[in-house]
């Protein structure tokens, strides 16, 4: 056991029916309480009961345990594990039902018909709504922030009387975490900033439960990654990497190492994240994340070409591309294109690399992403200064402030780009400053108030 949790195995083999009678005791009364965390850890092992309980018999039968020479146990174990299966399976097969039901109704009446439904007030819809919130992400900010308003919602009308006081705040803390996630991804920093400490409130008044404590703090690092305090994030992740660990969930350990890697890599320590990334590669499960090892690879070849390690880079670049010719958004080929250049710029393929920063910085700029095409462009600058193009580098500087001032690039953000062309002007302008101006844009993205003073 940990803590007050059974650990993973423990439920694996209470899943298998190969525990003893006082250790399956103990975790049945700790899933009557309605631990959710754990249950829905039982859930997944027993999927395959529901899909096909005559295998599933066959390989607990095939399982070397005290069970198997006392039949009417086992029968109890099915009975018991079939009945939980059974109510499990009602509501969460109701809650997609539910949920689509309540997206009849316009945007502005589906607050109001959740609180008068209560059908609709049960845990299943409540998760299936962070879930999707989660899913949604970057790519669909304002639905990501809908779906976690939502769950909210949903999370305030569940009854502890019957799912269990502890079970239900923790449901309010994650749907509050989630929230302020998507408050992140739609810019609301500061919005965000105070859902997930509302979040962490709720979650001292909950089960403890180590998972829920480990998913907050993730998503407080992307919120401290996201206002420019790096340090601050990593050092978050590594209580996360911990508790992952300490509860035996690889795939999970390895989610927050790659992005312990990628937060890493973007304060600057290339060389400190590609083991990160690489090891958290190792342990993520590709059927639970399919997006996960595309990311971590992407990064791990950005920050092995940030080394020098350009070659090790190139290497992972098919790959890449063919998981991004099935990508549905364009952003994924626009920032593999960039990468591309990135690489070739450092094999001194110059030519190659020019073309490729190019096509990204238009792509980007008719995307009316700025913020990106400003990053591009900094590439651009240092290729032509490495190749002594004095000229090129000033037209970039002269264009540049007017061409982002009016896109998405906020004003201290403007700053630094200002800070581009004076040093050009002054003929001040080194391949080190304009390193320092785009370790500077990544880290301001989302944070306005993150001033940058680095030129004088």
């Amino acid at each position: 056991m940990q803590g007050t949790h059974p650990d993973h195995h423990a439920l694996e083999r209470f899943a298998c029916g190969d525990v003893s009678d006082d250790e399956s005791g103990r975790i049945e009364r700790h899933l009557r309480t309605g631990c959710i965390t754990c249950q829905s850890e039982v859930d997944r092992l027993l999927l395959p009961l529901a899909v096909d309980p005559d295998t599933w018999r066959e390989l607990v039968d095939a399982v070397p345990s005290f069970l198997s020479d006392d039949p009417a146990a086992l029968a109890r174990t099915f009975e018991r594990l079939e009945k939980r299966l059974s109510q499990i399976e009602l509501e969460r097969a109701a809650a997609p039902h539910l949920e689509a039901a309540l997206f009849t109704h316009p945007r502005t009446e589906r607050f109001s018909v959740l609180r008068r439904r209560p059908e609709l007030h049960t845990l299943a819809l409540c998760d299936l709504l962070i879930e999707q919130s989660a899913e949604a992400g970057a790519l669909d900010p304002s639905r990501a922030l809908e779906l976690a308003e939502l769950a909210v919602e949903v999370s305030d009308c569940l009854a502890a009387a019957h799912y269990g006081t502890s079970v239900v705040q923790d449901l309010k803390a994650r749907a509050w975490a989630y929230l302020g996630n998507a408050r992140r991804l739609g810019g609301d920093l500061a919005g965000a900033d105070q859902a997930l400490s509302y979040a962490e409130a709720l979650a001292e008044e909950g089960s403890a439960d180590p998972l829920e404590e480990a998913r907050i703090l993730d998503l407080k690092a992307f919120l401290l990654a996201d206002q420019g305090w790096l340090e601050g994030a990593a050092e978050l992740l590594d209580l996360s990497v911990e508790i992952y660990g300490d509860i035996r969930d690889a795939h999970r350990r390895g989610r927050a190492l790659i992005f312990q890697g990628i937060v890493q890599g973007n304060a600057g320590l290339a060389e400190r994240a590609i083991p990160l990334l690489e090891e958290g590669l190792r342990g993520v499960e590709l059927q639970r994340e399919p997006h996960l090892p595309q990311i971590a690879a992407f990064h791990l070849a950005w920050f092995l070409n940030d080394c020098g390690r350009s070659a090790e880079a190139a290497a992972l670049l098919p790959e890449l591309r063919r998981a991004a010719a099935e990508a549905t958004e364009p952003w994924t080929a626009l920032r593999l294109t960039w990468l591309a250049g990135r690489i070739a710029a450092g094999r001194a393929a110059f030519a190659e690399a020019e073309a490729a920063f190019k096509e990204a910085r238009r792509s980007f700029l008719g995307r009316d992403l700025g913020y990106d095409a400003s990053l591009v462009t900094l590439d651009l600058a240092a290729l032509y200064l490495q190749q002594g193009r004095i000229e090129e580098v000033e037209r970039l500087a002269d264009e540049m402030f007017p061409l982002f001032v009016a896109r998405d690039v906020h004003g201290q953000a403007n700053a630094a780009l200002v800070a581009f062309k004076q040093a050009t002007e002054r003929e001040l302008l080194t391949l080190g400053l304009i390193q320092d101006i785009g370790a500077y844009l990544l880290r301001a993205r989302r944070n306005p108030r993150l001033r940058y003073d680095g030129f004088r």
